[in-house]
């Protein structure tokens, strides 16, 4: 597994794990989401020109003729055949602050699509992980089918001793039938999650999922206030309440400004025949008889807007330093766990595996003490690797710069998780 925080956010990834960033890069080619957001900022970045328009000119061709039963154009003065255009000219300034509301529009489009893209990949990430826990637990029952299957030969060798008895071998088969039963289980739950994959991807869902690296190794987090740092720096959620900021305060630019006129002209040319023709021009403006009801209400709904933006990344603000906060504090309870697992229990509980088995064989041991020790020898590797996949989770929710809380299944004060044996 590999973590990178400049490949979540601009896909310079380093190869540090060929297949998962074969699949991430797969998923992201592939996903219609990720398409569809594509095409929403070419849509935003199209309205841009049209909100920087000039209004388009109008040409008009009228007739006025004295009287229905002659044509009179040519005889009476004032008949005539016009021509006529028009232009409006909006006040200086306003069409720049609509391409700024435009070119806000594009940003927010794009955030948008980079949360997406984030997201996407996190997926990928989350799903390939959820699939390499699933081999793990698998080798994990393989362990325990190959110690159960040498504890129904010792049973057996006990039995044709004299020292062990026939429900002794009974019950080793029996775990050896349930340990199988679970391997089943964890087989078709392995299936689940290459389909899961390669949905991400868009192949077959049955395509093969080449194998993925061991977790047996706890991953780096970036320091808290390293992580704080680049969420306020690219997280689309804060800059996407920025962006609303700045798009509020054009908006209220532009709510002031409507209170300014825009100047139509006008111009005609009317003519007469063998009479000399004549022309007009005029200029007009609108009289905001209704600012009240209209601009004013512009410039309040804008200035709301922005208040509503700044307090909206005012809390997102303070949820990204909780985040990172907590994500740290759980990493480091997590790495404690880990340190007290990998150094004491695992060969803690391995020795005492191995050496209550011994005893059985020599008749110092009973049948359910070997049972028990297989059992946690299990169990603690199980939790192992919980507390390496619950790390990874960490680092994959600070990659996608989430806002989520920070979750774990493994309780942090305790090493100890259920056994395969026992339901895993």
């Amino acid at each position: 597994m590999w973590h990178c925080a400049a490949l979540a956010l601009m896909m310079a990834a380093p190869v540090e794990e060929p297949a998962l960033e074969a699949l991430v890069r797969e998923a992201l080619d592939a996903r219609p989401e990720l398409a569809q957001a594509a095409a929403q900022v070419q849509a935003a970045r199209e309205r841009v020109p049209q909100a920087a328009a000039m209004p388009e000119p109008m040409l008009q061709v009228a007739v006025q003729n004295d009287g229905f039963t002659a044509w009179r154009v040519g005889v009476m003065g004032t008949s005539w055949v016009g021509f006529m255009a028009s232009q409006t000219f909006p006040f200086p300034g306003k069409l720049g602050l609509r391409g700024e509301l435009a070119e806000a529009d594009v940003r927010a489009s794009l955030l948008a699509a980079d949360r997406v893209r984030l997201s996407t990949i996190a997926e990928v990430r989350r799903s390939a992980l959820a699939l390499q826990v699933v081999r793990e637990r698998r080798a994990l029952v393989d362990k325990l089918l190959g110690l159960d299957a040498r504890l129904v030969e010792v049973a057996r060798l006990r039995l044709a001793s004299g020292g062990g008895s026939q429900a002794e071998v009974l019950r080793a088969q029996v775990e050896v039938t349930r340990v199988a039963q679970r391997r089943l289980s964890l087989e078709a739950e392995e299936r689940v999650q290459v389909n899961a994959l390669n949905r991400l991807r868009k192949r077959p869902l049955d395509t093969p999922i080449p194998p993925l690296a061991r977790l047996d190794t706890l991953p780096g987090l970036l320091a808290e206030a390293d992580a704080l740092t680049l969420a306020k720096a690219r997280s689309p959620e804060l800059l996407a309440a920025k962006t609303s900021r700045t798009r509020a305060g054009a908006a209220a630019s532009l709510g002031q400004r409507s209170y300014l006129p825009d100047v139509s002209v006008s111009a005609s040319l009317m003519l007469r025949g063998a009479l000399e023709p004549m022309w007009a021009l005029s200029v007009g403006a609108p009289l905001p008889l209704f600012a009240g009801a209209r601009q004013s209400r512009a410039v309040a709904e804008a200035e709301a807007q922005a208040l509503a933006a700044d307090r909206s990344a005012e809390a997102i603000e303070q949820l990204l330093e909780l985040r990172a906060r907590q994500r740290e504090a759980t990493m480091a309870a997590l790495s404690a766990v880990w340190a007290s697992t990998r150094e004491r229990l695992l060969p803690q509980a391995d020795a005492a595996a191995e050496s209550t088995a011994t005893l059985y064989a020599t008749g110092r041991a009973t049948f359910a003490d070997v049972l028990d020790a297989n059992a946690v020898s299990i169990s603690e590797a199980d939790a192992a690797l919980q507390v390496v996949a619950d790390a990874w989770r960490l680092v994959i929710a600070q990659d996608e710069l989430s806002l989520n809380e920070p979750t774990t299944s493994t309780p942090v004060n305790s090493a100890t998780s259920a056994s395969p044996s026992t339901g895993m």
